[in-house]
């Protein structure tokens, strides 16, 4: 039997119990879509499952899956997509997992495979409740803005990577039109960038939420350029400030027990972690997937990390790889990116 604890004062997450160490795979598919689309965080707590019965249950609902390269992170999976978090001690500001890039997952696991006795909870907070609590006229002030996500490329990307002569302004220019990134030459050096709403609307909510990566930037990594509003100019600390004290008072510390899976969705919700106490007690999965169940007619499934794994198509687009094979002297995919 599974018991269903709604959202209360005390938590933000759905909680779908077993009362008798049900397995995992025993829990409805479309219950839990449904669940999902309501509330947006679900707790599963009590089930029975391994690592391959965790990559079973996840890939019903997620039709790939991406890694977060980023260091300190243990592989588990043989195919990488089953790793650890951060392994460090330190604690984290809330943010969506690699809200840094396009190719944002939609569904962040949590699974605890170890729980520590005490410190490490993992912090959960939905950023619909966050946009909500926003004063009036900071709500305004920045409902029509853009955040503006821009960092330098090495040249190497281009001639070691991608395999092209050294790019000049056109062809930069010809990259930008298929890839997820602008790119632009500034003096010597050359950027990428992207932009997304400071307030966007979820994947299964009207919105509008504040869920992005400004208050790790702000905090954690303690930088005011990444991101900055579209124009390039600084998000002020008051607006800053703000939220993290709205997120602060509507954050809940989640401390793990033993089998515990968080799926939240990464478009709405955003997650943290308090300071880690003993490295060895804490061993915490995780998966970030694209959903299986968009509609039909959603535009984001022409997204290209929603069907390939190729990492140049994804960086760069397709039309990328016809300026490489031009380059080289080779005969374009038909159909393929430029004209």
């Amino acid at each position: 039997m599974i018991a269903s604890t709604p959202p209360d004062g005390r938590v933000n997450y759905l909680t779908l119990r077993a009362s008798n160490g049900e397995p995992l795979e025993s829990v409805g598919t479309a219950e839990t879509i449904r669940e999902f689309r309501r509330h947006g965080a679900i707790l599963f707590r009590g089930f029975d499952y391994d690592l391959d019965g965790l990559s079973r249950f996840t890939s019903r609902f997620c039709s790939r899956f991406v890694r977060n390269e980023s260091g300190r992170r243990g592989r588990v999976s043989a195919d990488g997509t089953t790793q650890t978090v951060n392994l460090g001690r330190e604690a984290f500001p809330l943010h969506p997992e690699l809200s840094r890039v396009p190719w944002r997952p939609d569904i962040a696991w949590f699974a605890c495979a170890r729980p520590p006795s005490a410190g490490g909870e993992t912090l959960v907070c939905d950023g619909a409740a966050i946009a909500t609590g926003l004063n009036p006229a900071t709500r305004d002030a920045v409902a029509g803005r853009g955040l503006l996500y821009r960092e330098e490329t090495p040249l190497g990307a281009f001639t070691d990577w991608l395999g092209i002569p050294p790019p000049d302004d056109k062809a930069l220019a010809l990259i930008s039109r298929d890839s997820p990134f602008r790119f632009e030459r500034t003096g010597q050096r050359i950027f990428r960038s992207f932009t997304r709403p400071f307030l966007h609307r979820p994947l299964f909510a009207d919105g509008p939420v504040f869920a992005n990566f400004l208050l790790f930037g702000r905090y954690m990594l303690r930088t005011r350029a990444f991101p900055t509003f579209e124009d390039g100019s600084t998000i002020p600390d008051a607006v800053a400030d703000e939220i993290k004290t709205i997120s602060d008072r509507l954050t809940v510390a989640h401390r793990w027990q033993r089998g515990d899976l968080l799926m939240l969705d990464n478009s709405r919700f955003l997650h943290g972690r308090n300071p880690v106490q003993d490295l060895q007690e804490r061993e915490i999965w995780t998966q970030f997937g694209y959903a299986g169940f968009l509609d039909e007619d959603d535009p984001r499934l022409a997204e290209p990390w929603r069907y390939t794994d190729d990492a140049l198509s994804i960086f760069f687009g397709p039309g990328a790889l016809d300026l490489r094979d031009r380059a080289l002297g080779r005969t374009s995919t038909p159909g393929r990116g430029l004209a």
